[in-house]
């Protein structure tokens, strides 16, 4: 394999480097307070935001993943399942542990509305790592995907996944900042293995059926 075929896994690496430094350096961004209060004054209550972070919980997750799996096989054939499968797994291993680089506190109180307690640090955002490894994968595998509907699921992943940070900042768990930059991390590493793989160009077929 070329120097040239592996460079997306060092844009990946950068990218993520100039983030934990970012955040590790910075509570918060210029904005984010005022976007947080915005999202926070047009979220209708908190039930939705609640319910919508059961998707990352026991049992919802497992319906997740095991759709998100279904649709990396059905868009790419075993490759594509193969890659959801692995971003899972390193999310499902890593994604708490991973806190701890960068020490990000969690939205103060005196800033925003903060909805019961939340624990630990606020990057990288667990919920948003679990949906990039998901619903994000999902979108980049439809968009390089000639298949029928591949449109629909890049729309509707790409629904769940705003969604998703719109719910974490009215909870008040996580900055706009946090959700963003998490996706944009775990993305671009999913990115990088698509394009270093071949499996962003390529239509793979599926095994033909038996009988």
């Amino acid at each position: 394999m070329t120097l040239a075929r592996l460079a997306p896994l060092g844009v990946a690496a950068v990218v993520t480097a100039l983030v934990l430094v970012a955040v590790s350096l910075e509570p918060y961004f210029a904005g984010d307070v005022n976007l947080a209060l915005v999202i926070q004054s047009m979220s209708p209550g908190t039930g939705w935001a609640t319910a919508m972070t059961g998707l990352a919980t026991a049992p919802g997750k497992f319906i997740v993943m095991g759709a998100a799996v279904g649709a990396g096989y059905w868009l790419k054939g075993w490759p594509g399942a193969v890659l959801v499968i692995a971003a899972i797994a390193i999310e499902q291993a890593g994604g708490e542990a991973s806190k701890q680089i960068a020490q990000r506190p969690r939205p103060s109180p005196e800033l925003i509305a903060v909805i019961g307690r939340p624990s630990g640090f606020s990057f990288p955002s667990t919920f948003t790592t679990f949906i990039a490894v998901t619903f994000g994968t999902v979108l980049l595998l439809a968009r390089s995907s000639s298949r029928p509907a591949a449109g629909t699921l890049v729309a509707v992943s790409g629904i769940v996944i705003v969604l998703g940070w719109g719910a974490r900042v009215a909870l008040g768990a996580h900055w706009p900042s946090d959700v963003v930059l998490t996706t944009v991390v775990c993305l671009s590493w999913v990115w990088a293995v698509m394009r270093t793989t071949g499996l962003q160009g390529a239509n793979l077929p599926r095994p033909a059926p038996r009988g």
